[in-house]
């Protein structure tokens, strides 16, 4: 071949060359089948079906495995069973798009830095969802862990209000916490109201104000034992609420109020929200009502016996005649001693064992 056609010959030669390998390329491409997401997260993930598919909106835009794996290889590194993973991805599916190096890796540094578990760090990207991966994140959490005192305060509290993890620490948090310290409470008392009313502080810091006034009009002052739980029920209630319930209130001593706050959040474990939608329960005695019908209900629950579930106003609010006949007659074959011991409890004479 001449010289002067060889340029044009290894030209062709190439085109043709390139034909080729598109068509390969094209014929691989179509031979392979596109990344199935829910697939993908059923078997490498351990979710169910239903949860695939719910998760599945979230990844759409995956086309592979790579990251994803590399993420669960992360993951398990860290310390997370294959269940505390299911249970991650599930709840937050945008995890397994995370970069290892510029956001996971360096977060969950920090956060075992501060004392968390790995247990704990799942369960802290569980509840605060995508936010989990903010930058500002780990701030959050170095915010709140001196006032609940420990992780798990601080984890249980954010299972309430997940606001917690989320709100901001300049223009609401911090507002909130000095204003509440301006009120006389301590570190202690805010850590307390914290679990019992979490919300309380991640709202505008004017709806602190009103709670903080509101509490006052049930006739607890600023700096009083009470106030707290004054507070916390003053929290989730409005005004004309307030109004209607503070005449009722007034009469009952501080000293009652106090007592009996304290043992239905702490020991029958009410939310303040149920307490401030039923205030009368702050004025039932506390030694010879609340106390020995928690007690016989409590036993019930133990055995079975009634619904775990059920509503506590539901119970001390029926006469004596009528718990009697509901809650302890129907139970002494089951239980024996149910009677008597309910009989010791009203009496004050302390609570035996059933």
């Amino acid at each position: 071949m001449p010289l002067l056609f060889l340029p044009a010959a290894i030209s062709l030669v190439s085109a043709r060359c390139r034909i080729r390998l598109t068509r390969v390329a094209a014929a691989t491409s179509a031979a392979a089948p596109p990344f199935a997401v829910e697939d993908y997260l059923i078997a490498s993930c351990r979710l169910t079906p239903s949860q695939a598919a719910k998760a599945s909106k979230s990844l759409a835009h995956l086309k592979s495995a790579s990251n994803a794996d590399a993420v669960l290889t992360f993951l398990a590194d860290l310390g997370l069973s294959p269940k505390e993973v299911s249970a991650l991805v599930a709840s937050n599916p945008r995890v397994l798009c995370a970069r290892i190096d510029r956001s996971l890796a360096p977060i969950c540094a920090e956060l075992r830095a501060l004392g968390l578990s790995p247990s704990q760090i799942a369960r802290l990207a569980q509840i605060a969802n995508r936010y989990f991966l903010c930058r500002s994140f780990v701030s959050k959490v170095r915010f709140w862990l001196p006032l609940f005192g420990s992780s798990e305060r601080l984890l249980q509290a954010s299972d309430w209000n997940y606001w917690l993890l989320t709100s901001d620490l300049e223009k609401v948090v911090e507002p909130n916490v000095a204003f509440l310290k301006q009120c006389g409470l301590g570190a202690g008392d805010i850590a307390k109201l914290l679990v019992a009313a979490p919300r309380l502080v991640t709202m505008h810091p004017e709806y602190v104000q009103d709670a903080v006034r509101r509490a006052t009009q049930l006739g607890v002052a600023p700096g009083s034992q009470m106030f707290r739980h004054a507070l916390s029920t003053a929290g989730c209630i409005g005004q004309e609420k307030v109004d209607a319930k503070a005449p009722r209130i007034l009469v009952a001593s501080e000293e009652r109020l106090r007592r009996n706050a304290e043992f239905l959040l702490n020991e029958v474990g009410l939310p303040p929200q149920y307490i401030a939608r039923r205030s009368v329960l702050l004025m039932y005695s506390l030694e010879r009502r609340l106390v020995p019908r928690h007690v016989v209900v409590k036993a019930l629950k133990e055995k079975g016996l009634v619904d775990q579930d059920r509503c506590f106003f539901n119970v001390v609010a029926p006469t004596e005649e009528k718990f009697l006949e509901k809650f302890v007659a129907p139970y002494e074959e089951s239980i024996p001693g149910l009677a008597d011991v309910y009989e010791s409890a009203c009496s004050g004479n302390g609570v035996g064992g059933i």
